[in-house]
């Protein structure tokens, strides 16, 4: 700016470079939290577990200015953190309120019984007690697909929990898949493709967002005629 020969007095006072370099580390934070948030196969669980960590004591824009001799105000760093996560609070106080259920649906084996809803309590006790369904668990614990496939497929003693993990799935914390499907439509549907039928887009659509829709080869194969 000074080879332009543009003044820009704030660029030289310390109180408001510790202010940009504390907005840069709080953004940088939302911003690895967002990403957090989205994605294909998210479970609400996962996304629970994300908004409940307030971990912001990593800031290295501040920290390379205080090692430059700038002084930091602790306090009033700590208020604004202080009142951006009493705003996350807000926001997400209907997730609070169903705590218990994303634990038990995180980890049901390890899940306190007696904190469960006593519709739950005694199928809960069950499956903690079934040696074979443990195992089956820990095997695929930390892959969103397997896991889901697992807890859809409980065995027919446990229809309480059976209901309870179904509902839960179906749960999702952003607005992930309804801006890949438009962004994904406006992608298709451009001027360049302008005769496309509804029908059209519509099969598209289907196609370029399920991504575990897999065709048949060898029987569409079989249903083909040789001419």
């Amino acid at each position: 700016m000074e080879k332009d020969g543009m003044a820009v007095p704030v660029l030289s006072d310390p109180k408001w470079l510790m202010d940009l370099a504390f907005l840069v580390d709080i953004t940088q934070e939302l911003n690895v939290l967002n990403k957090k948030l989205q994605g294909q196969g998210q479970l609400v669980s996962a996304a629970y577990d994300n908004l409940s960590q307030t971990n912001l004591c990593h800031f290295p824009a501040c920290k390379a200015l205080m090692d430059v001799g700038t002084s930091f105000s602790s306090e009033k760093y700590a208020d604004a953190i202080m009142k951006l996560q009493e705003e996350f609070d807000r926001r997400f106080a209907d997730f609070k309120t169903h705590r218990a259920t994303f634990q038990s649906f995180a980890d049901p084996f390890s899940f306190d019984v007696q904190d469960a809803p006593p519709v739950l309590q005694m199928e809960l006790i069950d499956l903690q007690c079934n040696s074979e369904l443990k195992v089956k668990f820990r095997e695929v614990s930390g892959n969103a697909d397997k896991l889901g496939q697992f807890l859809r497929e409980l065995p027919p003693t446990f229809p309480e929990l059976s209901r309870m993990f179904k509902r839960t799935m179906c749960l999702f914390g952003s607005t992930y898949l309804c801006e890949k499907l438009f962004s994904t439509m406006n992608f298709n549907k451009s001027k360049y493709r302008s005769r496309l039928t509804d029908g059209h887009l519509q099969a598209i659509l289907r196609v370029s967002t399920v991504s575990s829709l897999k065709p048949n080869v060898s029987q569409l194969c079989e249903r083909k005629r040789c001419q």
